[in-house]
């Protein structure tokens, strides 16, 4: 099914695969199966049984797939998916991603949270919350809380950020040719 541009309002199911242009969600939109879509902007609910792939993304509202792949991804509420594979991760001021991040370059910004990221760079603004953060390059500022912190190359933690393991390893999992 290809679909140019849809705008949800209300409340939409559709049977996937589907493909589409644009896709600007204010209500609620369902689909089951996979999306392939070149840009997506929540601002309600976004649900997608399968897996969405997408040029952009940004998520004012909730997404929720089973996986994403995606160029840019800006979640500025909350996404949801067992990955998220991307060239770069934006994380919003108090929002949250629940599942595996894996992306070039991760910024999570001032008291977001977020479950695991993989990066080649990644940033953890003040107040910020990671289980665990695998990196080549990562800076953690001041009040930023990580469980688990493995680098490659470098790692600068400042002093007021509570990190409670630091490991350094020769190389992470990244999905993306990065660098």
């Amino acid at each position: 099914m290809g679909i140019e541009e849809l705008r949800v309002g209300g409340s939409v199911k559709l049977r996937g695969p589907i493909k589409a242009g644009r896709i600007d969600v204010g209500g609620s939109l369902q689909v089951d199966g996979d999306l392939e879509v070149e840009a997506l902007k929540i601002g309600g609910a976004a649900s997608v049984t399968g897996n969405l792939r997408a040029a952009e993304v940004v998520v004012g509202g909730s997404i929720k797939a089973k996986a994403i792949k995606v160029d840019v991804i800006k979640v500025g509420g909350e996404a949801e998916a067992e990955k998220i594979v991307a060239r770069e991760v934006v994380v919003g001021k108090k929002s949250r991603v629940r599942g595996e991040i894996n992306a070039c370059k991760v910024t999570v910004e001032k008291d977001a949270e977020v479950d695991k990221v993989v990066g080649y760079e990644v940033v953890l603004r003040r107040g910020s919350e990671a289980n665990r953060v695998e990196a080549y390059k990562v800076v953690v500022e001041e009040d930023a809380e990580v469980r688990e912190l493995v680098y490659v190359e470098s790692a600068e933690v400042d002093e007021e950020a509570d990190v409670k393991k630091v490991s350094r390893v020769e190389s992470v999992n990244l999905e993306l040719k990065c660098a």
